[in-house]
């Protein structure tokens, strides 16, 4: 784990140009979920995540693919096959948000208490 001091020379404008969509609604499970396999398809990401609509998924997926976290891949087949991957961007983002998950599991319980029953329950890691 690093020093905090390890991160007292960085300044928050480095994420100006990411922000708007790492701190989209969906982006963080979406990025989590396409990093436990080498690839998925829109249908399984959509279970995965829960109760994400089909057009939030399909605007935060292309989202993700214009910034270039993830790659939008078309097989040419009948019927149409479609597959997303992290890119070796994506899989760092998913990599730094590791200690984030982790401190979420941890204190799931403070932030969660408040919603609907069933909720505060959080998958392992």
């Amino acid at each position: 784990m690093a020093d905090e001091s390890d991160y007292d020379h960085l300044c928050v404008c480095c994420l100006r140009g990411i922000m708007p969509t790492i701190a989209r609604k969906w982006t963080i499970c979406i990025v989590w979920e396409l990093g436990r396999r080498p690839s998925m398809r829109f249908k399984d990401i959509m279970k995965d995540c829960g109760e994400i609509s089909p057009k939030s998924l399909a605007d935060v997926l292309k989202e993700l693919s214009d910034t270039g976290l993830i790659e939008r891949i078309s097989y040419d087949e009948v019927p149409p096959r479609v597959e997303y991957h992290l890119t070796e961007h994506g899989r760092e983002l998913r990599e730094a948000l590791g200690p984030m998950m982790k401190w979420a599991k941890r204190h799931n319980h403070l932030y969660m208490s408040y919603r609907k029953p069933g909720f505060a329950r959080a998958p392992d890691l």
